[in-house]
C-alpha cells in the first residue's frame, strides 16, 4: 500500500508539474489535488493523449525528434536575442518601442522582463501614463508581486480615476486573492457584478474569477453555478471575440470539474 500511495503521489505531482509548464488552465491543479489519480487521469486523457500519435513508426519519430531539437535550439538562440534586445530596449528605446516589447513579453509569459520593461517607460511625461500604469499592474501580477500591484492600481486610480475602472477592480481583486486575502477579494468583484454599467466582456472575466476564488474556498457549488451563468451568456447573445474569450474558458473548466 505504501508503495501505491508513493506512485500515486508521483504521477499527480508529474501531472501537476505539467499543467504549470504546458501554461494548461490553474484548475487541472486543483482537480488533480482534490481527486488523486483520477484527476491525474481525467487530465491525461483530457490533454494529453489527444496529442499522443499512437502508432508511430521509427522514421517518423526520428523526423519528429530532430524538429523538436531544432525548435529547442532556435528558441535558446530567440531567448539570447531577446534578451539582448530588452536590455536595448531599456536603455535607448522610445516609450512605444518599450510598450511594444513589454506586451511581447507578456504574451511569452515572460513577466518580469514585461515589469522591466513597464517599469522603464515610466518616465518623463509618461510616469503616469495610463496605458503604461496598466501595463505594469498586469505584469506585477502575473509576476506575483502583488504588494506592488496593488500600489501601481492605486497609482493609476489617483491620476487616472476614469480609466480602466473596471480592470482596474477585477486587477485588484487577483492580487489580493494572490496575497491570500478572499474575502475582501470577492466582495470587490460582487460590487463590479452588481453595477449595469459595467462592460459585457469585464463582467463575464469578473465572474469567471470570482467562480475561480469560490472554488479554492471551497465553496464548489456556488463556483459551479458562477461558470455556469458565463457559459450561459455565450448561449443567449452574439458575442465580441473577448467575451467568447471567457465563455470558452468557463465552459472547458465546467466540463472538467463535473
Amino acid at each position: 500500500m505504501p508503495i501505491l500511495s508513493l506512485a500515486i503521489l508521483a504521477l499527480d505531482v508529474f501531472m501537476a508539474v505539467h499543467v504549470i509548464r504546458n501554461g494548461k488552465t490553474c484548475w487541472w491543479i486543483s482537480i488533480i489535488l482534490i481527486v488523486p489519480l483520477i484527476g491525474s487521469l481525467a487530465y491525461f486523457f483530457v490533454e494529453i493523449f489527444p496529442t499522443l500519435d499512437m502508432k508511430p513508426q521509427p522514421k517518423v519519430v526520428r523526423m519528429q525528434r530532430a524538429r523538436w531539437q531544432r525548435a529547442q535550439a532556435d528558441l535558446r538562440q530567440e531567448r539570447e536575442v531577446s534578451g539582448r534586445r530588452i536590455e536595448d530596449v531599456i536603455d535607448t528605446g522610445s516609450i512605444n518601442e518599450k510598450i511594444a516589447l513589454a506586451e511581447a513579453c507578456m504574451a511569452r509569459e515572460l513577466f518580469g522582463d514585461a515589469v522591466r520593461l513597464y517599469e522603464s517607460a515610466r518616465e518623463g511625461y509618461f510616469v503616469n501614463a495610463a496605458d503604461v500604469l496598466i501595463g505594469l499592474s498586469r505584469a506585477l501580477l502575473e509576476h506575483g508581486d502583488f504588494a506592488k500591484c496593488r500600489q501601481t492600481l492605486r497609482e493609476l486610480g489617483e491620476a487616472h480615476p476614469s480609466s480602466f475602472a473596471q480592470e482596474r477592480a477585477i486587477l485588484t481583486a487577483r492580487a489580493l486573492a494572490g496575497a491570500g486575502d478572499f474575502a475582501t477579494a470577492t466582495a470587490e468583484l460582487e460590487t463590479l457584478l452588481e453595477r449595469k454599467d459595467s462592460l459585457e466582456a469585464r463582467r463575464l472575466e469578473a465572474r469567471y474569477y470570482f467562480a475561480e476564488m469560490l472554488w479554492k474556498q471551497g465553496l464548489k457549488d456556488r463556483a459551479l453555478a458562477q461558470l455556469t451563468e458565463v457559459v450561459r451568456h455565450g448561449k443567449l447573445f452574439n458575442m465580441t471575440e473577448e467575451e467568447e474569450h471567457w465563455v470558452t474558458r468557463a465552459g472547458e473548466v465546467q466540463a472538467a470539474l463535473r
